[in-house]
């Protein structure tokens, strides 16, 4: 199976270049990091099986770029990947005919699987983007600013003064995937460290450490 990683953020990268190409047999993973170099390496040679796009690498303006590969690419299984975005951008992509939506913070079990189903002819969502929140489909203050589930764990955890390679263990994650997660908390409580979050869990309602 050959897919095209196209993503900036080399770390992530590579890290998925050997996970996928150590569990599943026979994948070869080649790596892009901005659209046009995606867009030449899809119309050279013989196409990818799989092509996985960021949402937010140099090139992407968004839902749009990703309409426009599809346009160009019609054939193509395309797999939007983000660490950032929300549950309504992966319904976006999906309308428009994308393949599957992988935020990166999911396991790497998770992320094999979800190749393989969209390499048989299937679609991956993860559950949580796949139906629209209601208003009192969570007690107030249980997840506040926006954070998804893993985020509102991951800051518990961050407030009671664990490090991201405790954390990590505690919730059976990579530490890499735990950065990511700490990024996109710092992004939406709007602080810039650990101990400016830890004074903003002090201000928010029915959230408290473990």
């Amino acid at each position: 199976m050959r897919i095209l990683l196209a993503d900036d953020h080399t770390l992530f990268a590579e890290a998925f270049k050997t996970l996928v190409e150590r569990d599943t047999p026979g994948a070869s993973v080649d790596i892009r990091a901005n659209l046009p170099d995606t867009h030449w390496a899809m119309a050279a040679g013989t196409p990818y099986d799989i092509v996985l796009l960021d949402l937010a690498m140099p090139g992407m303006a968004g839902h749009a770029s990703v309409g426009a590969t599809l346009k160009a690419f019609p054939a193509t299984k395309l797999v939007v990947i983000s660490g950032t975005a929300q549950p309504e951008d992966a319904r976006a992509v999906i309308q428009l005919g994308a393949r599957g939506f992988l935020p990166k913070t999911i396991s790497g079990k998770v992320i094999v699987a979800a190749l393989r189903l969209v390499a048989s002819g299937g679609t991956y969502l993860p559950a949580e983007y796949a139906i629209a929140p209601t208003p009192d489909a969570q007690p107030p203050g249980a997840r506040p600013a926006g954070l998804t589930p893993k985020e509102a764990e991951v800051l518990r955890h961050l407030a009671s003064g664990k490090s991201n390679k405790e954390i990590g263990r505690a919730m059976g994650l990579q530490e890499i995937t735990i950065k990511l997660h700490v990024r996109n908390i710092f992004k939406k409580l709007g602080v810039r460290n650990r101990v400016e979050a830890t004074n903003a869990v002090a201000r928010l309602p029915g959230f408290a450490a473990p």
